[in-house]
């Protein structure tokens, strides 16, 4: 790379910084400063390739969305996703563009939206569905009936972006397929619409075919049970694991992302406040699950009640149940976690990627409950499918996966404290602390040093 290509390299990169820290001034000052970086300001260079603009628009960044306008980005430009670009108008911000509805449900547009418009935005049948724009999306399909089924982002159709049931019954009406699945996340219209109960429960009453976690989401027994009829052990189901994961979607199906790894199908009932529901649904339930469900939602006398009337419950438990607690662990359940360890469930079970709960609890850096998983003496040594400690995993997370919730330092220094051989070298020939220092997580390093943690330099056996 020759100084030019460096230094351009340089400046695309501060961009990004600034882009992704929301600092219109900052943005402003850059763009103005810099006329190779304005005659670029639609390169690809964003996650999942997006120019600047769209990646605002993924986290509702407004204003950074108006300076990049003004100074030339391109409003109707698209990420190269290659399973299905986005647009501006395609996330989940819908708010950037709607700012109220009006009695009859139609959009009252933003000033952003007005302003984009006249700078030449452009709204396809995907945009209008998101924007709940049943008069734009009437014409539209009018013009190109074809349109109900096209794919747009993530490969989904119109159907998958609908906000309001009137979007549903327009485009169903229409010749829309309401079980047509997306490319990237293979879910269907009502997979992605179970926080919105409304839309959700008009694609079931308009034919779309419901499983355990849309019965869930809209708290309805009749639903449940037509699910438990064809699949009896839906209540054993996990987010990422059931019939709804069958064609292993590439990106990972879209109940991760609305509602989190390992979630089974009682436990996300409660988080709907669907109290009512949940009793019912219990009555279909086997012990293992009931008692899975009382740990996770930290019902200690329930809990408690379930392994007096059945002895020996949390010794018959198979892989697939005592995992529970490592899903757990992952999705930052500390109570949960605490009285599946009360309860006898073990404390090296195994879940995803052949983790233990200390394993998956240090790769997102909650501490609390690595704390807790400490005081019953969990493995330090198991390794996880990809041969790293707890220890390791929470290094790695530090510098790969950055839970925003997480509090990596503290994790390290608490297992770095437990740990008989800080200092291991790894098959790449590296300490962990040399790997932290390589991903720049200065706190993780900080911490590993107030253990005794030494860069493989600097260990005795390799002197400078």
């Amino acid at each position: 790379m020759n100084d030019d290509q460096s230094n351009r390299e340089s400046v695309r990169l501060g961009f990004l910084s600034v882009l992704r820290s929301g600092d219109s001034a900052g943005m402003r000052a850059l763009l103005a400063s810099d006329s190779w970086l304005r005659a670029n300001i639609d390169q690809p260079w964003g996650y999942f390739d997006a120019p600047a603009l769209v990646e605002a628009s993924s986290r509702g960044d407004a204003d950074i969305m108006r300076v990049l306008a003004e100074d030339g980005a391109d409003v109707n430009a698209r990420s190269g996703w290659e399973l299905g670009g986005s647009g501006v108008l395609d996330g989940e911000h819908v708010e950037l563009w709607v700012k109220e509805r009006r009695a009859d449900g139609s959009p009252v547009m933003t000033e952003l939206f007005v302003d984009f418009v006249s700078r030449g935005l452009r709204v396809d049948a995907h945009a209008a569905a998101n924007l709940g724009d049943a008069a734009k999306l009437r014409r539209l399909v009018d013009e190109r009936p074809a349109c109900v089924n096209e794919r747009g982002r993530d490969g989904a159709s119109p159907l998958h972006m609908a906000r309001t049931p009137a979007i549903v019954d327009l485009l169903v009406d229409r010749g829309a397929d309401v079980d047509m699945r997306d490319i990237d996340h293979g879910a269907t219209p009502a997979q992605w619409a179970i926080d919105e109960p409304a839309v959700c429960r008009q694609l079931i009453e308009r034919g779309a075919t419901p499983d355990i976690y849309v019965a869930c989401a809209l708290g309805d027994i009749a639903v449940a049970d037509r699910v438990l009829a064809t699949h009896p052990d839906a209540l054993r189901f996990r987010s990422n694991h059931g019939p709804h994961m069958a064609n292993r979607p590439p990106g990972g199906h879209m109940y991760i992302y609305r509602m989190g790894v390992g979630m089974r199908p009682l436990p996300y009932a409660s988080t709907r406040g669907h109290d009512a529901f949940v009793e019912q649904l219990l009555t279909r339930a086997n012990p293992a699950e009931q008692l899975i469900h009382a740990a996770w939602t930290d019902n200690r006398a329930g809990a408690q009640t379930l392994v007096d009337a059945h002895p020996g419950l949390v010794a018959s438990l198979v892989a697939e149940e005592t995992r529970a607690i490592c899903d757990a662990a992952w999705n930052n359940n500390c109570r949960g976690v605490a009285l599946m360890l009360e309860v006898g469930f073990p404390v090296d079970a195994r879940g995803d990627d052949n983790g233990t709960p200390l394993d998956r609890a240090a790769v997102r850096g909650y501490a609390d409950i690595v704390e807790v998983l400490l005081a019953h003496n969990p493995s330090l040594e198991v390794t996880n499918d990809f041969g790293g400690t707890p220890l390791g995993g929470a290094i790695w997370g530090a510098g790969n996966f950055r839970d925003p919730k997480g509090d990596y330092p503290r994790t390290v220094d608490l297992l770095a404290a437990v740990d008989a051989d800080v200092n291991r070298i790894g098959a790449d020939g590296q300490t962990h602390l040399d790997r932290a220092a390589a991903s720049g997580c200065d706190d993780v390093a900080q911490a590993l040093r107030r253990q005794g943690g030494l860069a493989s330099a600097d260990l005795p056996e390799n002197p400078r």
